[in-house]
């Protein structure tokens, strides 16, 4: 098995950014959550109204990933076959991650807290993925092979967070500076 050391200095930088961001100021049992920012980005656009502000980190996780795509040569937009059950995966495992606190993330960070029921959480998303894999396997499902999108197909995701980027800075995005 050959070792990546792209992706061990990945989980360095999220293993000293998480706490970084608690310190100041992300509530402690968040740190770097992905399906918490995208809920507060969402309700700072008004499709709900719990929490509302546009998350930064997300701003910066869509421009770092684009401009290490295209630093590294590797900007090559893909997408897969039946794009509505994609959809609803990713609504599902979303809600999955808000509802039950099942985000990987933040379940471990909840448990480096002493928060011992992410233990619930973490054992929620291991049963998840078994009973997946287990479908999988039982039914050989598969979504289809991914294939080459267009250009300004892989711009839309960069072009939004500019968009939010530009509702931040004019303060239409509920967050205080």
């Amino acid at each position: 098995m050959k070792i990546s050391y792209i992706s061990i200095l990945s989980g360095l930088a999220l293993g000293v950014l998480a706490p970084l961001l608690v310190w100041q100021g992300n509530p402690g049992n968040m740190g770097i959550c992905a399906a918490c920012f995208i809920r507060d980005t969402s309700g700072a656009l008004g499709f709900q109204g719990a929490l509302a502000y546009i998350r930064p980190e997300i701003i910066g996780i869509v421009f770092g990933a684009f401009i290490a795509a295209l630093f590294f040569g590797k900007f090559e937009p893909r997408g897969g076959s039946a794009p509505t059950t994609r959809f609803f995966f990713g609504v599902f495992a979303m809600l999955g991650a808000l509802v039950f606190l099942g985000c990987p993330w933040r379940a471990f960070l909840r448990l480096g807290a002493g928060d011992l029921s992410a233990i619930a959480g973490i054992l929620g998303l291991v049963a998840g993925v078994l009973a997946g894999l287990w479908v999988q396997f039982k039914t050989s499902f598969t979504l289809g092979a991914q294939r080459p999108q267009t250009k300004a197909t892989g711009l839309l995701m960069p072009i939004f967070a500019l968009a939010l980027l530009g509702l931040l800075l004019l303060g239409l995005g509920g967050f205080e500076w």
